[in-house]
């Protein structure tokens, strides 16, 4: 009995699959034909959690629009042995202030489960709105983010799925940290995640 109620609950995961990531960004965007690339770690409790490494890259397309884009690789908090992968881009929109953006990556997640059925590929479109501030004098940044996960599974149909919360960009003599904490939502369940990111960049 308990095994068959762990198979519904794992498959209930795959069905509904939502990836709430970090963000290792903020709403302001960079000088045209620029790169900047962060990677990290994050892990999550509660709904569909997950725990991996993501890296994310941005580039300057032109003035207040970048390219970002966002590759993961995780394991579903499951007994079960899985392994879960995503890739997202899409452009970046930042006002003329740089305290806000608004993002549309799209791409996919692919979750393979060792010893049970795969759902297949999941295709997602990720509108994002970011709020960013920074007091003056201050070595850091703080991020706003919310984001609306619309996804589509040719096995399992469409769903709709928030993830909200909360980043900070902390500039240090040489190297810039990413602490980023959010939230999930599909329904009446929910889930937390804990994000760290590095820049790739030195600053000296």
């Amino acid at each position: 009995m308990k095994k068959y109620f762990f198979y519904l609950w794992s498959v209930s995961l795959l069905m509904s699959c939502t990836i709430a990531l970090p963000e290792f960004q903020t709403a302001e965007s960079l000088a045209q034909g620029t790169h900047a690339v962060a990677v990290g770690g994050y892990s999550g409790r509660g709904f569909n959690a997950s725990t991996g490494g993501l890296l994310v890259h941005n580039y300057g397309v032109k003035e207040k629009l970048d390219l970002t884009t966002n590759v993961s690789l995780s394991r579903l908090n499951i007994e079960a042995p899985n392994i879960r992968s995503s890739v997202l881009s899409g452009p970046k929109w930042t006002n003329a202030a740089g305290n806000w953006a608004v993002s549309a990556p799209v791409g996919a997640i692919y979750t393979h489960t060792f010893n049970d059925i795969d759902a297949g590929f999941t295709y997602l479109l990720t509108p994002t709105i970011y709020k960013s501030w920074k007091p003056r004098g201050a070595s850091s940044t703080s991020t706003f983010f919310i984001r609306s996960e619309f996804a589509y599974n040719p096995l399992r149909g469409r769903w709709f799925a928030l993830v909200g919360g909360y980043s900070q960009k902390v500039v240090t003599r040489r190297l810039i940290h990413y602490l980023s904490l959010s939230g999930s939502t599909n329904g009446p369940v929910y889930g937390v995640y804990f994000g760290y990111g590095l820049s790739l960049k030195r600053l000296r």
